[in-house]
């Protein structure tokens, strides 16, 4: 009777032994299929890419002069231009945002009053990069947010104007179809703006920057699973 128990033991225990062993191998196998034989790394089976987006962007500018004897001089230019985006998928340990802008300023004041600019070809460059947290409503609104670094060139009337600071970019993206992306980004930025040809004659004691990028994106890489036209995933 004694050794049909200790036969049954054994048996369990040679049986356990076989299938996790056997386990073991099959994810032994699983493992080495997915390293790389040239490089010996684990294989990226969702190989990084970049997306482009393009659109138009606005821009008000707003810098201060810190006055003792009275009311601060506030000077505000708005401009209006384009941008161009570049977006990572896939790459971590987070996805980064890059985006260049060309602006021509239209419209002037100072202390609330208009100004006339003096000279015709007026413009601005801006650039801002930041890496890129995202989230979504329902997979239909999806919000972006990026911090990041953001400088400036500007021509005005006076000066060379040089900006460097920080940016706070949050956006949406719409998704219209299965390629087509509608793209909204508000930004704020705080700059310092003493580093052109006016920071020993006119230096600036604050200065500041709203912006509002409205674009589109088109990829087939980077196709919508969920839209609004067509809006049923396969």
């Amino acid at each position: 009777m004694k050794n049909k128990y200790v036969l049954t033991i054994l048996l369990l225990i040679f049986t356990g032994s076989f299938l996790t062993a056997q386990s073991y191998t099959q994810e032994s196998q699983e493992q080495e299929e997915d390293i790389n034989l040239k490089t010996g790394f684990p294989e990226i089976k969702e190989k990084p890419y970049i997306i482009f987006d393009e659109g138009i962007a606005f821009s008000q500018i707003t810098r201060i002069e810190v006055q003792d004897s009275r009311s601060n001089f506030v000077r505000e230019d708005y401009l209006i231009g384009a941008y161009w985006g570049f977006q990572t998928r896939n790459m971590k340990p987070v996805d980064s945002i890059l985006l260049f802008s060309a602006y021509y300023p239209f419209y002037h004041t100072f202390n609330g009053m208009k100004q006339s600019a003096k000279q015709v070809l007026l413009y601005a460059f801006d650039i801002f990069y930041a890496p890129l947290f995202e989230t979504d409503m329902w997979k239909y609104v999806r919000i972006k947010f990026a911090p990041g670094p953001h400088t400036m060139y500007q021509l005005t009337d006076e000066y060379h104007m040089v900006y460097f600071g920080i940016a706070f970019l949050l956006g949406t993206e719409l998704p219209l179809s299965k390629y087509w992306t509608i793209l909204t980004d508000g930004f704020l930025t705080v700059d310092y703006a003493n580093l052109g040809s006016n920071r020993k004659i006119q230096p600036f004691d604050y200065s500041w920057q709203y912006r509002l990028n409205v674009g589109i994106r088109y990829s087939k890489r980077d196709e919508n699973q969920f839209s609004y036209i067509n809006s049923r995933k396969k």
